[in-house]
């Protein structure tokens, strides 16, 4: 996000005539920990539709992978590949141990009458016993689903975290001639159109149950703040002050929203409850305070505040006292997210006049520049489980939407011509 730019221009576009109609996460963080070693022996086809087959354990090959817990390995490689009809034996299981690995992993597409049957089967690659047996139940549009909580499941059993393949994106495109919200698999597949508001939208932000987005539209000619309920479709407006109502956050709990609202003249961060009532402001000052985010168990949040001359980080308590700066590295630092695990803040860093991704800790060590290359990198935000990052990028000239590695490898682009993609933001 171009802090200074978008200010500036929604200001503009408010005021002009037409306008009138530190604690942290506990559980220990496996960033850098070794992957563990597994291997999908097969997918096997029960359904004569080897397509079926074929596109299932491309899946589950790419969930697991992004989930940054293991080191799938070709089953042929090892010369352990197995493709009977049923279960794999003890012999070729402990044979796959013997080559270094923890895991294996097998399922069957079947069916059952009218359903698609998909059977995950995860067995301990040492003594050759069973860890998990589960069963999906579908059809062929919902192949996808069912895979993603197989793999989820995988990733459950092995660190007791839930995995990332059932969550979704949320977004901004123009697809469409105007910038309406999108909502996506984490994927990028199985894309969906979620407002038709024929204005600009910006910023949507997900409540920690899933279930619902917040939003800014300039629908009724100002940038207001707009709830959708993503179950039924229900849209209602949360605020409507005259200039700014932009940049929301939820806190942890989902019971209040952080905002930045310019209804005393510049922007400052306000607080309240998710209905709108109970507003309370937070900060004060001559310059701009926007972009907040709280942090993971509820008791600060992070800001960009034009108070230097420029835009840097700061954080605050969630009531607005102890204010400290944390960037000092660059003239322009801006668009915080806080990682879900507590232990770093994602944001745009400009670096040689462009617009890169970057991560900081709390107390403002530990400056890490993630992007390089050609184009712009912004508007980051974290996974649920903190180990990747999504992000919009020029970099191939339109504004598309990437994922990486919370270190900045294997960025990955996951939106697809013809369009700009803007504003990501992972579910829960």
């Amino acid at each position: 996000m171009r802090y200074l730019l978008i200010i500036l221009s929604l200001a503009a576009f408010v005021l002009a005539p037409t306008a009138s109609p530190a604690e942290y996460y506990l559980g220990i963080v496996r960033g850098a920990a070794k992957k563990i070693p597994l291997s999908i022996l097969d997918i096997r086809d029960d359904t004569r539709s080897p397509k079926l087959r074929d596109t299932a354990l491309e899946i589950l090959r790419a969930d697991l992978r992004r989930s940054q817990i293991f080191d799938v390995v070709d089953p042929e490689k090892l010369d352990i590949s197995y493709s009977e009809k049923g279960e794999p034996p003890v012999e070729i299981l402990k044979r796959a141990g013997t080559f270094g690995l923890t895991g294996v992993v097998w399922a069957r597409l079947s069916r059952k009458r009218r359903e698609l049957v998909l059977s995950g089967r995860v067995y301990d690659a040492i003594t050759g016993l069973r860890l998990t047996s589960k069963e999906y139940f579908g059809n062929e549009s919902t192949l996808r689903r069912m895979v993603h909580e197989f793999a989820d499941e995988i990733v459950s059993r092995y660190t007791g975290e839930k995995g990332i393949a059932r969550t979704r994106i949320a977004y901004i495109s123009d697809k469409t001639g105007q910038k309406e919200v999108y909502v996506m698999d984490y994927d990028g597949v199985n894309p969906l159109k979620v407002t038709a508001d024929r204005s600009i939208c910006m910023s949507p932000a997900w409540s920690p149950d899933g279930t619902m987005l917040v939003y800014v539209s300039f629908r009724d000619k100002n940038p207001d703040l707009y709830g959708l309920k993503l179950g039924s479709g229900r849209r209602w407006k949360i605020l409507g002050f005259r200039g700014l109502n932009i940049s929301p956050a939820w806190s942890p709990n989902g019971k209040r929203l952080a905002v930045a609202l310019s209804k005393d003249g510049g922007a400052e961060i306000y607080v309240m409850k998710r209905d709108g009532k109970s507003l309370e402001r937070l900060t004060y000052g001559t310059y701009d305070n926007v972009s907040p985010s709280w942090s993971a168990n509820g008791r600060e949040i992070v800001f960009t505040s034009g108070r230097p001359g420029t835009p840097q980080l700061y954080i605050m308590n969630a009531d607005g006292s102890d204010v400290r700066r944390i960037t000092h590295e660059g003239v322009y630092n801006a668009s915080p997210h806080w990682s879900p695990r507590g232990d770093r803040i994602v944001f745009t860093s400009m670096v040689k006049g462009r617009f890169r991704i970057a991560t900081i800790r709390p107390d403002g060590s530990d400056f890490r520049l993630l992007t390089d290359g050609p184009g712009d990198d912004e508007d980051p935000s974290w996974s649920p489980s903190g180990r990747q990052i999504v992000f919009s990028s020029s970099r191939e000239g339109r504004f598309n939407i990437y994922i990486m590695n919370m270190d900045g490898t294997d960025i990955e682009r996951i939106t697809p011509d013809g369009a700009n993609y803007t504003s990501p933001s992972w579910s829960p």
